[in-house]
């Protein structure tokens, strides 16, 4: 009895689906763009902070914020510093200013080139999305966040495409409250 038709048959229908899932992940939607050259500017800025759902300790601002810069291609020697905290690392009410000193990626021109001291950077317009799902740093409760932070991010990063979205209820974490998906320029190691 001969079984190996099966098993071929099995063989070239893993193939297939191999070859298919290839094909969607080399598809426009999966891929960045080429290279831009690029240069780090610095931007300094606050995000004054009012959160009525969810509530975090000084040190746990400073890190998500610094997370999620760091996910929109921000290098990493940034400064994020919340005040004004209190006895045992927490804010003195719902209110909190976070500043911030950050370097992002900007396009440079063929005639600005000539101006800059330091040479360019290839950098990429990477696919981002940030929602209460992904990265995995991100949760339901930080829709506030992501709405008091909206312009801090779209004057200090270079970005295409972008759909910004926070649609906040106070005291009700929802999942789908608030998403930013776009293309930031991002060097490889981003």
């Amino acid at each position: 009895m001969n079984t190996s038709t099966p098993r071929l048959s099995l063989k070239v229908a893993a193939a297939a689906l191999c070859a298919a899932a290839f094909a969607a992940l080399a598809s426009p939607l999966y891929a960045d763009q080429p290279a831009t050259a690029a240069q780090w500017q610095e931007h300094k800025g606050s995000i004054a902070y009012f959160g009525l759902t969810s509530t975090y300790t000084c040190t746990g601002m400073e890190s998500k914020v610094r997370q999620i810069l760091l996910a929109l291609g921000a290098r990493k020697d940034m400064s994020v510093n919340a005040t004004p905290c209190g006895a045992r690392d927490m804010p003195m009410g719902h209110a909190m200013t976070v500043s911030i000193r950050v370097f992002s990626l900007a396009p440079v021109g063929p005639a600005a080139s000539v101006q800059i001291a330091a040479p360019p950077i290839m950098a990429s317009w990477s696919a981002v999305e940030i929602n209460a799902q992904r990265p995995f740093f991100m949760g339901d409760g930080d829709c506030e966040l992501i709405d008091h932070m909206h312009e801090f991010i779209t004057k200090n990063f270079s970005a295409q495409n972008v759909d910004y979205r926070a649609s906040c209820t106070p005291h009700q974490a929802s999942a789908f409250s608030f998403a930013i998906h776009g293309e930031f320029l991002k060097t490889p190691v981003s």
